[in-house]
């Protein structure tokens, strides 16, 4: 044998037995590293599951481990910004799941796996959505909030109906330049496909599919397979929505009737088949969070000040002494108004509209606290159970605004600091609008308007069960309320916001 094979050879035996030295430290390891406590279940809940994946952190500690699932369940703020921030590198895709997939999830940057697509549509989403580009969205944002005001004291009983109106004609007027009615189908079916991508994040909504991934192959007819019907309409109705508000923005343009975010992003494009996918998928995520997210804030910060009558007043208080009652708040507005900031802050603590947010999947292996979190672990953070931690907020199930003024920073913290919006690489990428949108609402509303409790033929107050929706996206349940102008000189501000 010449020196050559000799060394080839001695170089192979070397990494060999680098490669098995390896191996077998690594296996050491993870024998001699638990993974994190948990329980042992058969299905995992569905209704309120913040609610008991809570109780399993006060019985377990800080990282619930569901093994069966693979599942890791975070209680804690401090733990969430540990792994999902600051290991984000690790912490930053997502999980596919088959039903997700199949009602269209591959269209929507919020379920796209961590990838180049990914990053090339959340670039383009980050370049339109920044905090420095808001002041685009300003004129619409006016108009539709105005718009509910309006609604609100020509129908106050269909309030949650103009909530979100508020919501959905925002979205279309913002990026699509189109008015658009909550009643139009467009508008329904993406309400629909909203409610439904919602319930494919909860493990357990759809046992069937969750467990034998095969079905996806069988007919709808097939037993177990009714999935596949409400799937392959949500997929439908996602992809007509989208088709369509981007057809009609187009036409209005080239008409000369106007241009909108939307059509000049896709006449820029050229067509190019990447950018303009990018595009759509821009203005799909958007419809569809508008459908209920901030809905959702807009809802609870109405039902919370018809609870709370005294927070109520000393926003009210506080708007009169600084904007005074000849004029409607404006953005220019926000840093002097410390207690609607506080108001805005309690009700996104109190009421986050996805109470587990949007579950992260951990790209390899990691070691936490010396606990294993192996790789594809899809890693929930109960953003629910971490903003009613007694240890950061005393009496954490009330609602007290005050909180955020009796503090060393005050109310105007980061908006990093609102957990609603998510942490690390996947957060909220439209934050900024949907911050400004729901701030501007509340401002506006407690300048004008009067809540209280609904009244019965006697008189007397009509109680309020302060109940709310248990599946994916949390939000006040039917309830009576009385929304008045504060007074005639108030209603004369409203009206006189009517565009002629």
């Amino acid at each position: 044998m010449d020196v050559l094979s000799i060394f080839s050879v001695g170089i192979a035996v070397a990494a060999t037995t680098a490669a098995l030295t390896h191996l077998l430290l690594f296996r050491n390891q993870r024998s001699t590293v638990s993974y994190p406590p948990g329980p042992t279940v058969v299905s995992m809940p569905t209704d309120d599951a913040w609610v008991q994946y809570r109780n399993w952190g006060r019985e377990y500690g800080e990282l619930v481990y569901i093994r069966e699932r693979n599942i890791l369940i975070i209680n804690n703020s401090r733990v969430a910004i540990d792994l999902l921030e600051k290991r984000a590198r690790i912490y930053s895709d997502r999980q596919m799941t088959t039903m997700s997939e199949l009602c269209g999830g591959e269209l929507i940057i919020t379920f796209e796996r961590y990838s180049n697509k990914w990053r090339r549509d959340r670039k383009l989403f980050q370049q339109n959505f920044r905090q420095a580009a808001m002041n685009r969205f300003h004129p619409a944002q006016y108009d539709k909030v105005h718009e509910l005001l309006r609604n609100l004291i020509t129908s106050p009983d269909k309030f949650r109906q103009h909530t979100l109106a508020l919501s959905q004609r925002l979205i279309f007027a913002a990026l699509y330049g189109l008015d658009i009615n909550p009643e139009d189908p467009l508008a329904q079916k993406a309400v629909k496909a909203a409610y439904l991508l919602g319930q494919t994040q909860i493990s357990g909504t759809f046992p069937a599919i969750e467990k034998f991934s095969w079905l996806r192959l069988m007919p709808s007819w097939f037993p177990g397979c009714g999935f596949k019907r409400l799937a392959e309409q949500c997929l439908k109705d996602i992809k007509e929505v989208d088709a369509v508000l981007l057809d009609m923005t187009m036409d209005k343009m080239n008409a000369g009737l106007g241009t909108s975010l939307m059509a000049e992003l896709a006449t820029k494009s050229d067509r190019n088949v990447a950018e303009f996918e990018s595009i759509k998928a821009m203005g799909t995520v958007s419809f569809l969070a508008a459908a209920d997210t901030t809905t959702a804030a807009i809802s609870c910060f109405l039902l919370e000040m018809t609870l709370h009558p005294g927070a109520q007043a000393k926003g009210q208080e506080e708007i009169d002494r600084v904007v005074g009652r000849d004029r409607l708040p404006t953005f220019e507005d926000r840093p002097s108004l410390p207690y609607v900031e506080a108001i805005y802050r309690e009700v996104m603590r109190l009421n986050p509209s996805i109470p587990l947010g949007f579950a992260h999947t951990s790209f390899e292996d990691d070691f936490y606290h010396g606990y294993h979190i192996p790789k594809g672990c899809i890693v929930t953070p109960n953003i629910w159970a971490m903003n009613r931690d007694p240890d950061v907020y005393t009496a954490p199930d009330e609602f007290i605004p005050e909180r955020f003024l009796d503090t060393p920073t005050g109310p105007f913290t980061s908006i990093n600091d609102i957990y609603a919006f998510g942490f690390g690489r996947r957060v909220c990428v439209g934050r900024y609008m949907a911050d400004n949108t729901v701030w501007m609402t509340i401002a506006s509303v407690l300048a004008t308007l009067t809540l209280r409790k609904a009244k019965d033929m006697e008189g007397n107050e009509i109680d309020i069960p302060e109940e709310y929706t248990s599946n994916f996206f949390r939000h006040p349940k039917p309830y009576r309320s009385s929304i008045l102008p504060r007074d005639s000189h108030a209603q004369e501000l409203i009206l006189a916001t009517v565009t002629r």
